[in-house]
């Protein structure tokens, strides 16, 4: 008896889609509420992010009087030059030149240093809440890296040259669509979660055949749904 009634309690693709019209007012008004959420924390509340990048290349001179380079030491040598731009002995300089109120770690943590195996150029980036700090730093690292290169490493004296100087920093995060987006799915999705909960803790009988099946009665006849026309 209990498999029969399992049976006839199961929900059918039309039950889900009148579950769904059933509750659409609900489920529009999760969409709303999470949805509007999302887009005042993307554009009021959320802290805006900026990026400033800069580029040094790596070049091995390998005769200065016909100027001529060695590119395969300069590829050797871009994870080197990569290392050392972010070095703790470099950041601690940055830090003292600009009397930052930062330390080390949170100074790694927001600095991004890359290199290609396909060129010689490394790229030095950070992020920042003030477009200017974060372009006053990009420019004093790439300087201190170059500095204590060519003053303690003879392998990198001279060899590491800035290409470019940082530029303003420009807006990087948050995404503000994305988060309006993903606001606006997680509404619909949080309503419709809870309109099929709502309907799974509704124990009353929907159907005959789940009366016949819960007491083993015959039903003798069904008054069907009707809309009563008020006379006008």
């Amino acid at each position: 008896m209990n498999d029969q009634l399992e049976t006839t309690n199961e929900i059918s693709l039309y039950d889900m889609y009148k579950i769904l019209k059933s509750h659409l007012l609900l489920i529009l008004i999760f969409t709303l509420v999470i949805g509007t959420f999302a887009t005042i924390y993307a554009f009021a509340i959320a802290n805006p992010i900026y990026k400033s990048s800069a580029y040094v290349m790596v070049q091995v001179q390998a005769d200065p009087v016909t100027e001529t380079y060695d590119l395969v030491s300069a590829q050797r040598l871009l994870a080197t030059v990569q290392d050392l731009i972010s070095m703790p002995i470099v950041l601690e300089d940055v830090i003292s030149d600009l009397n930052l109120n930062l330390t080390v770690n949170q100074l790694q943590n927001n600095l991004t240093v890359q290199s290609s195996t396909t060129s010689f150029f490394v790229t030095v980036s950070y992020l920042s809440g003030d477009p200017e700090l974060s372009q006053e730093i990009v420019d004093a690292v790439i300087t201190s890296a170059i500095d204590f290169a060519n003053a303690n490493v003879p392998i990198l004296s001279n060899n590491i040259l800035r290409t470019s100087s940082a530029n303003l920093g420009i807006y990087d995060s948050p995404n503000k669509v994305l988060y309006v987006v993903i606001g606006i799915i997680l509404g619909g999705v949080a309503g419709v979660g809870f309109a099929f909960i709502k309907e799974l803790l509704n124990n009353s009988f929907k159907t005959r055949e789940q009366l016949e099946a819960a007491f083993g009665i015959q039903v003798l006849g069904v008054i069907p749904e009707f809309e009563v026309k008020e006379a006008k």
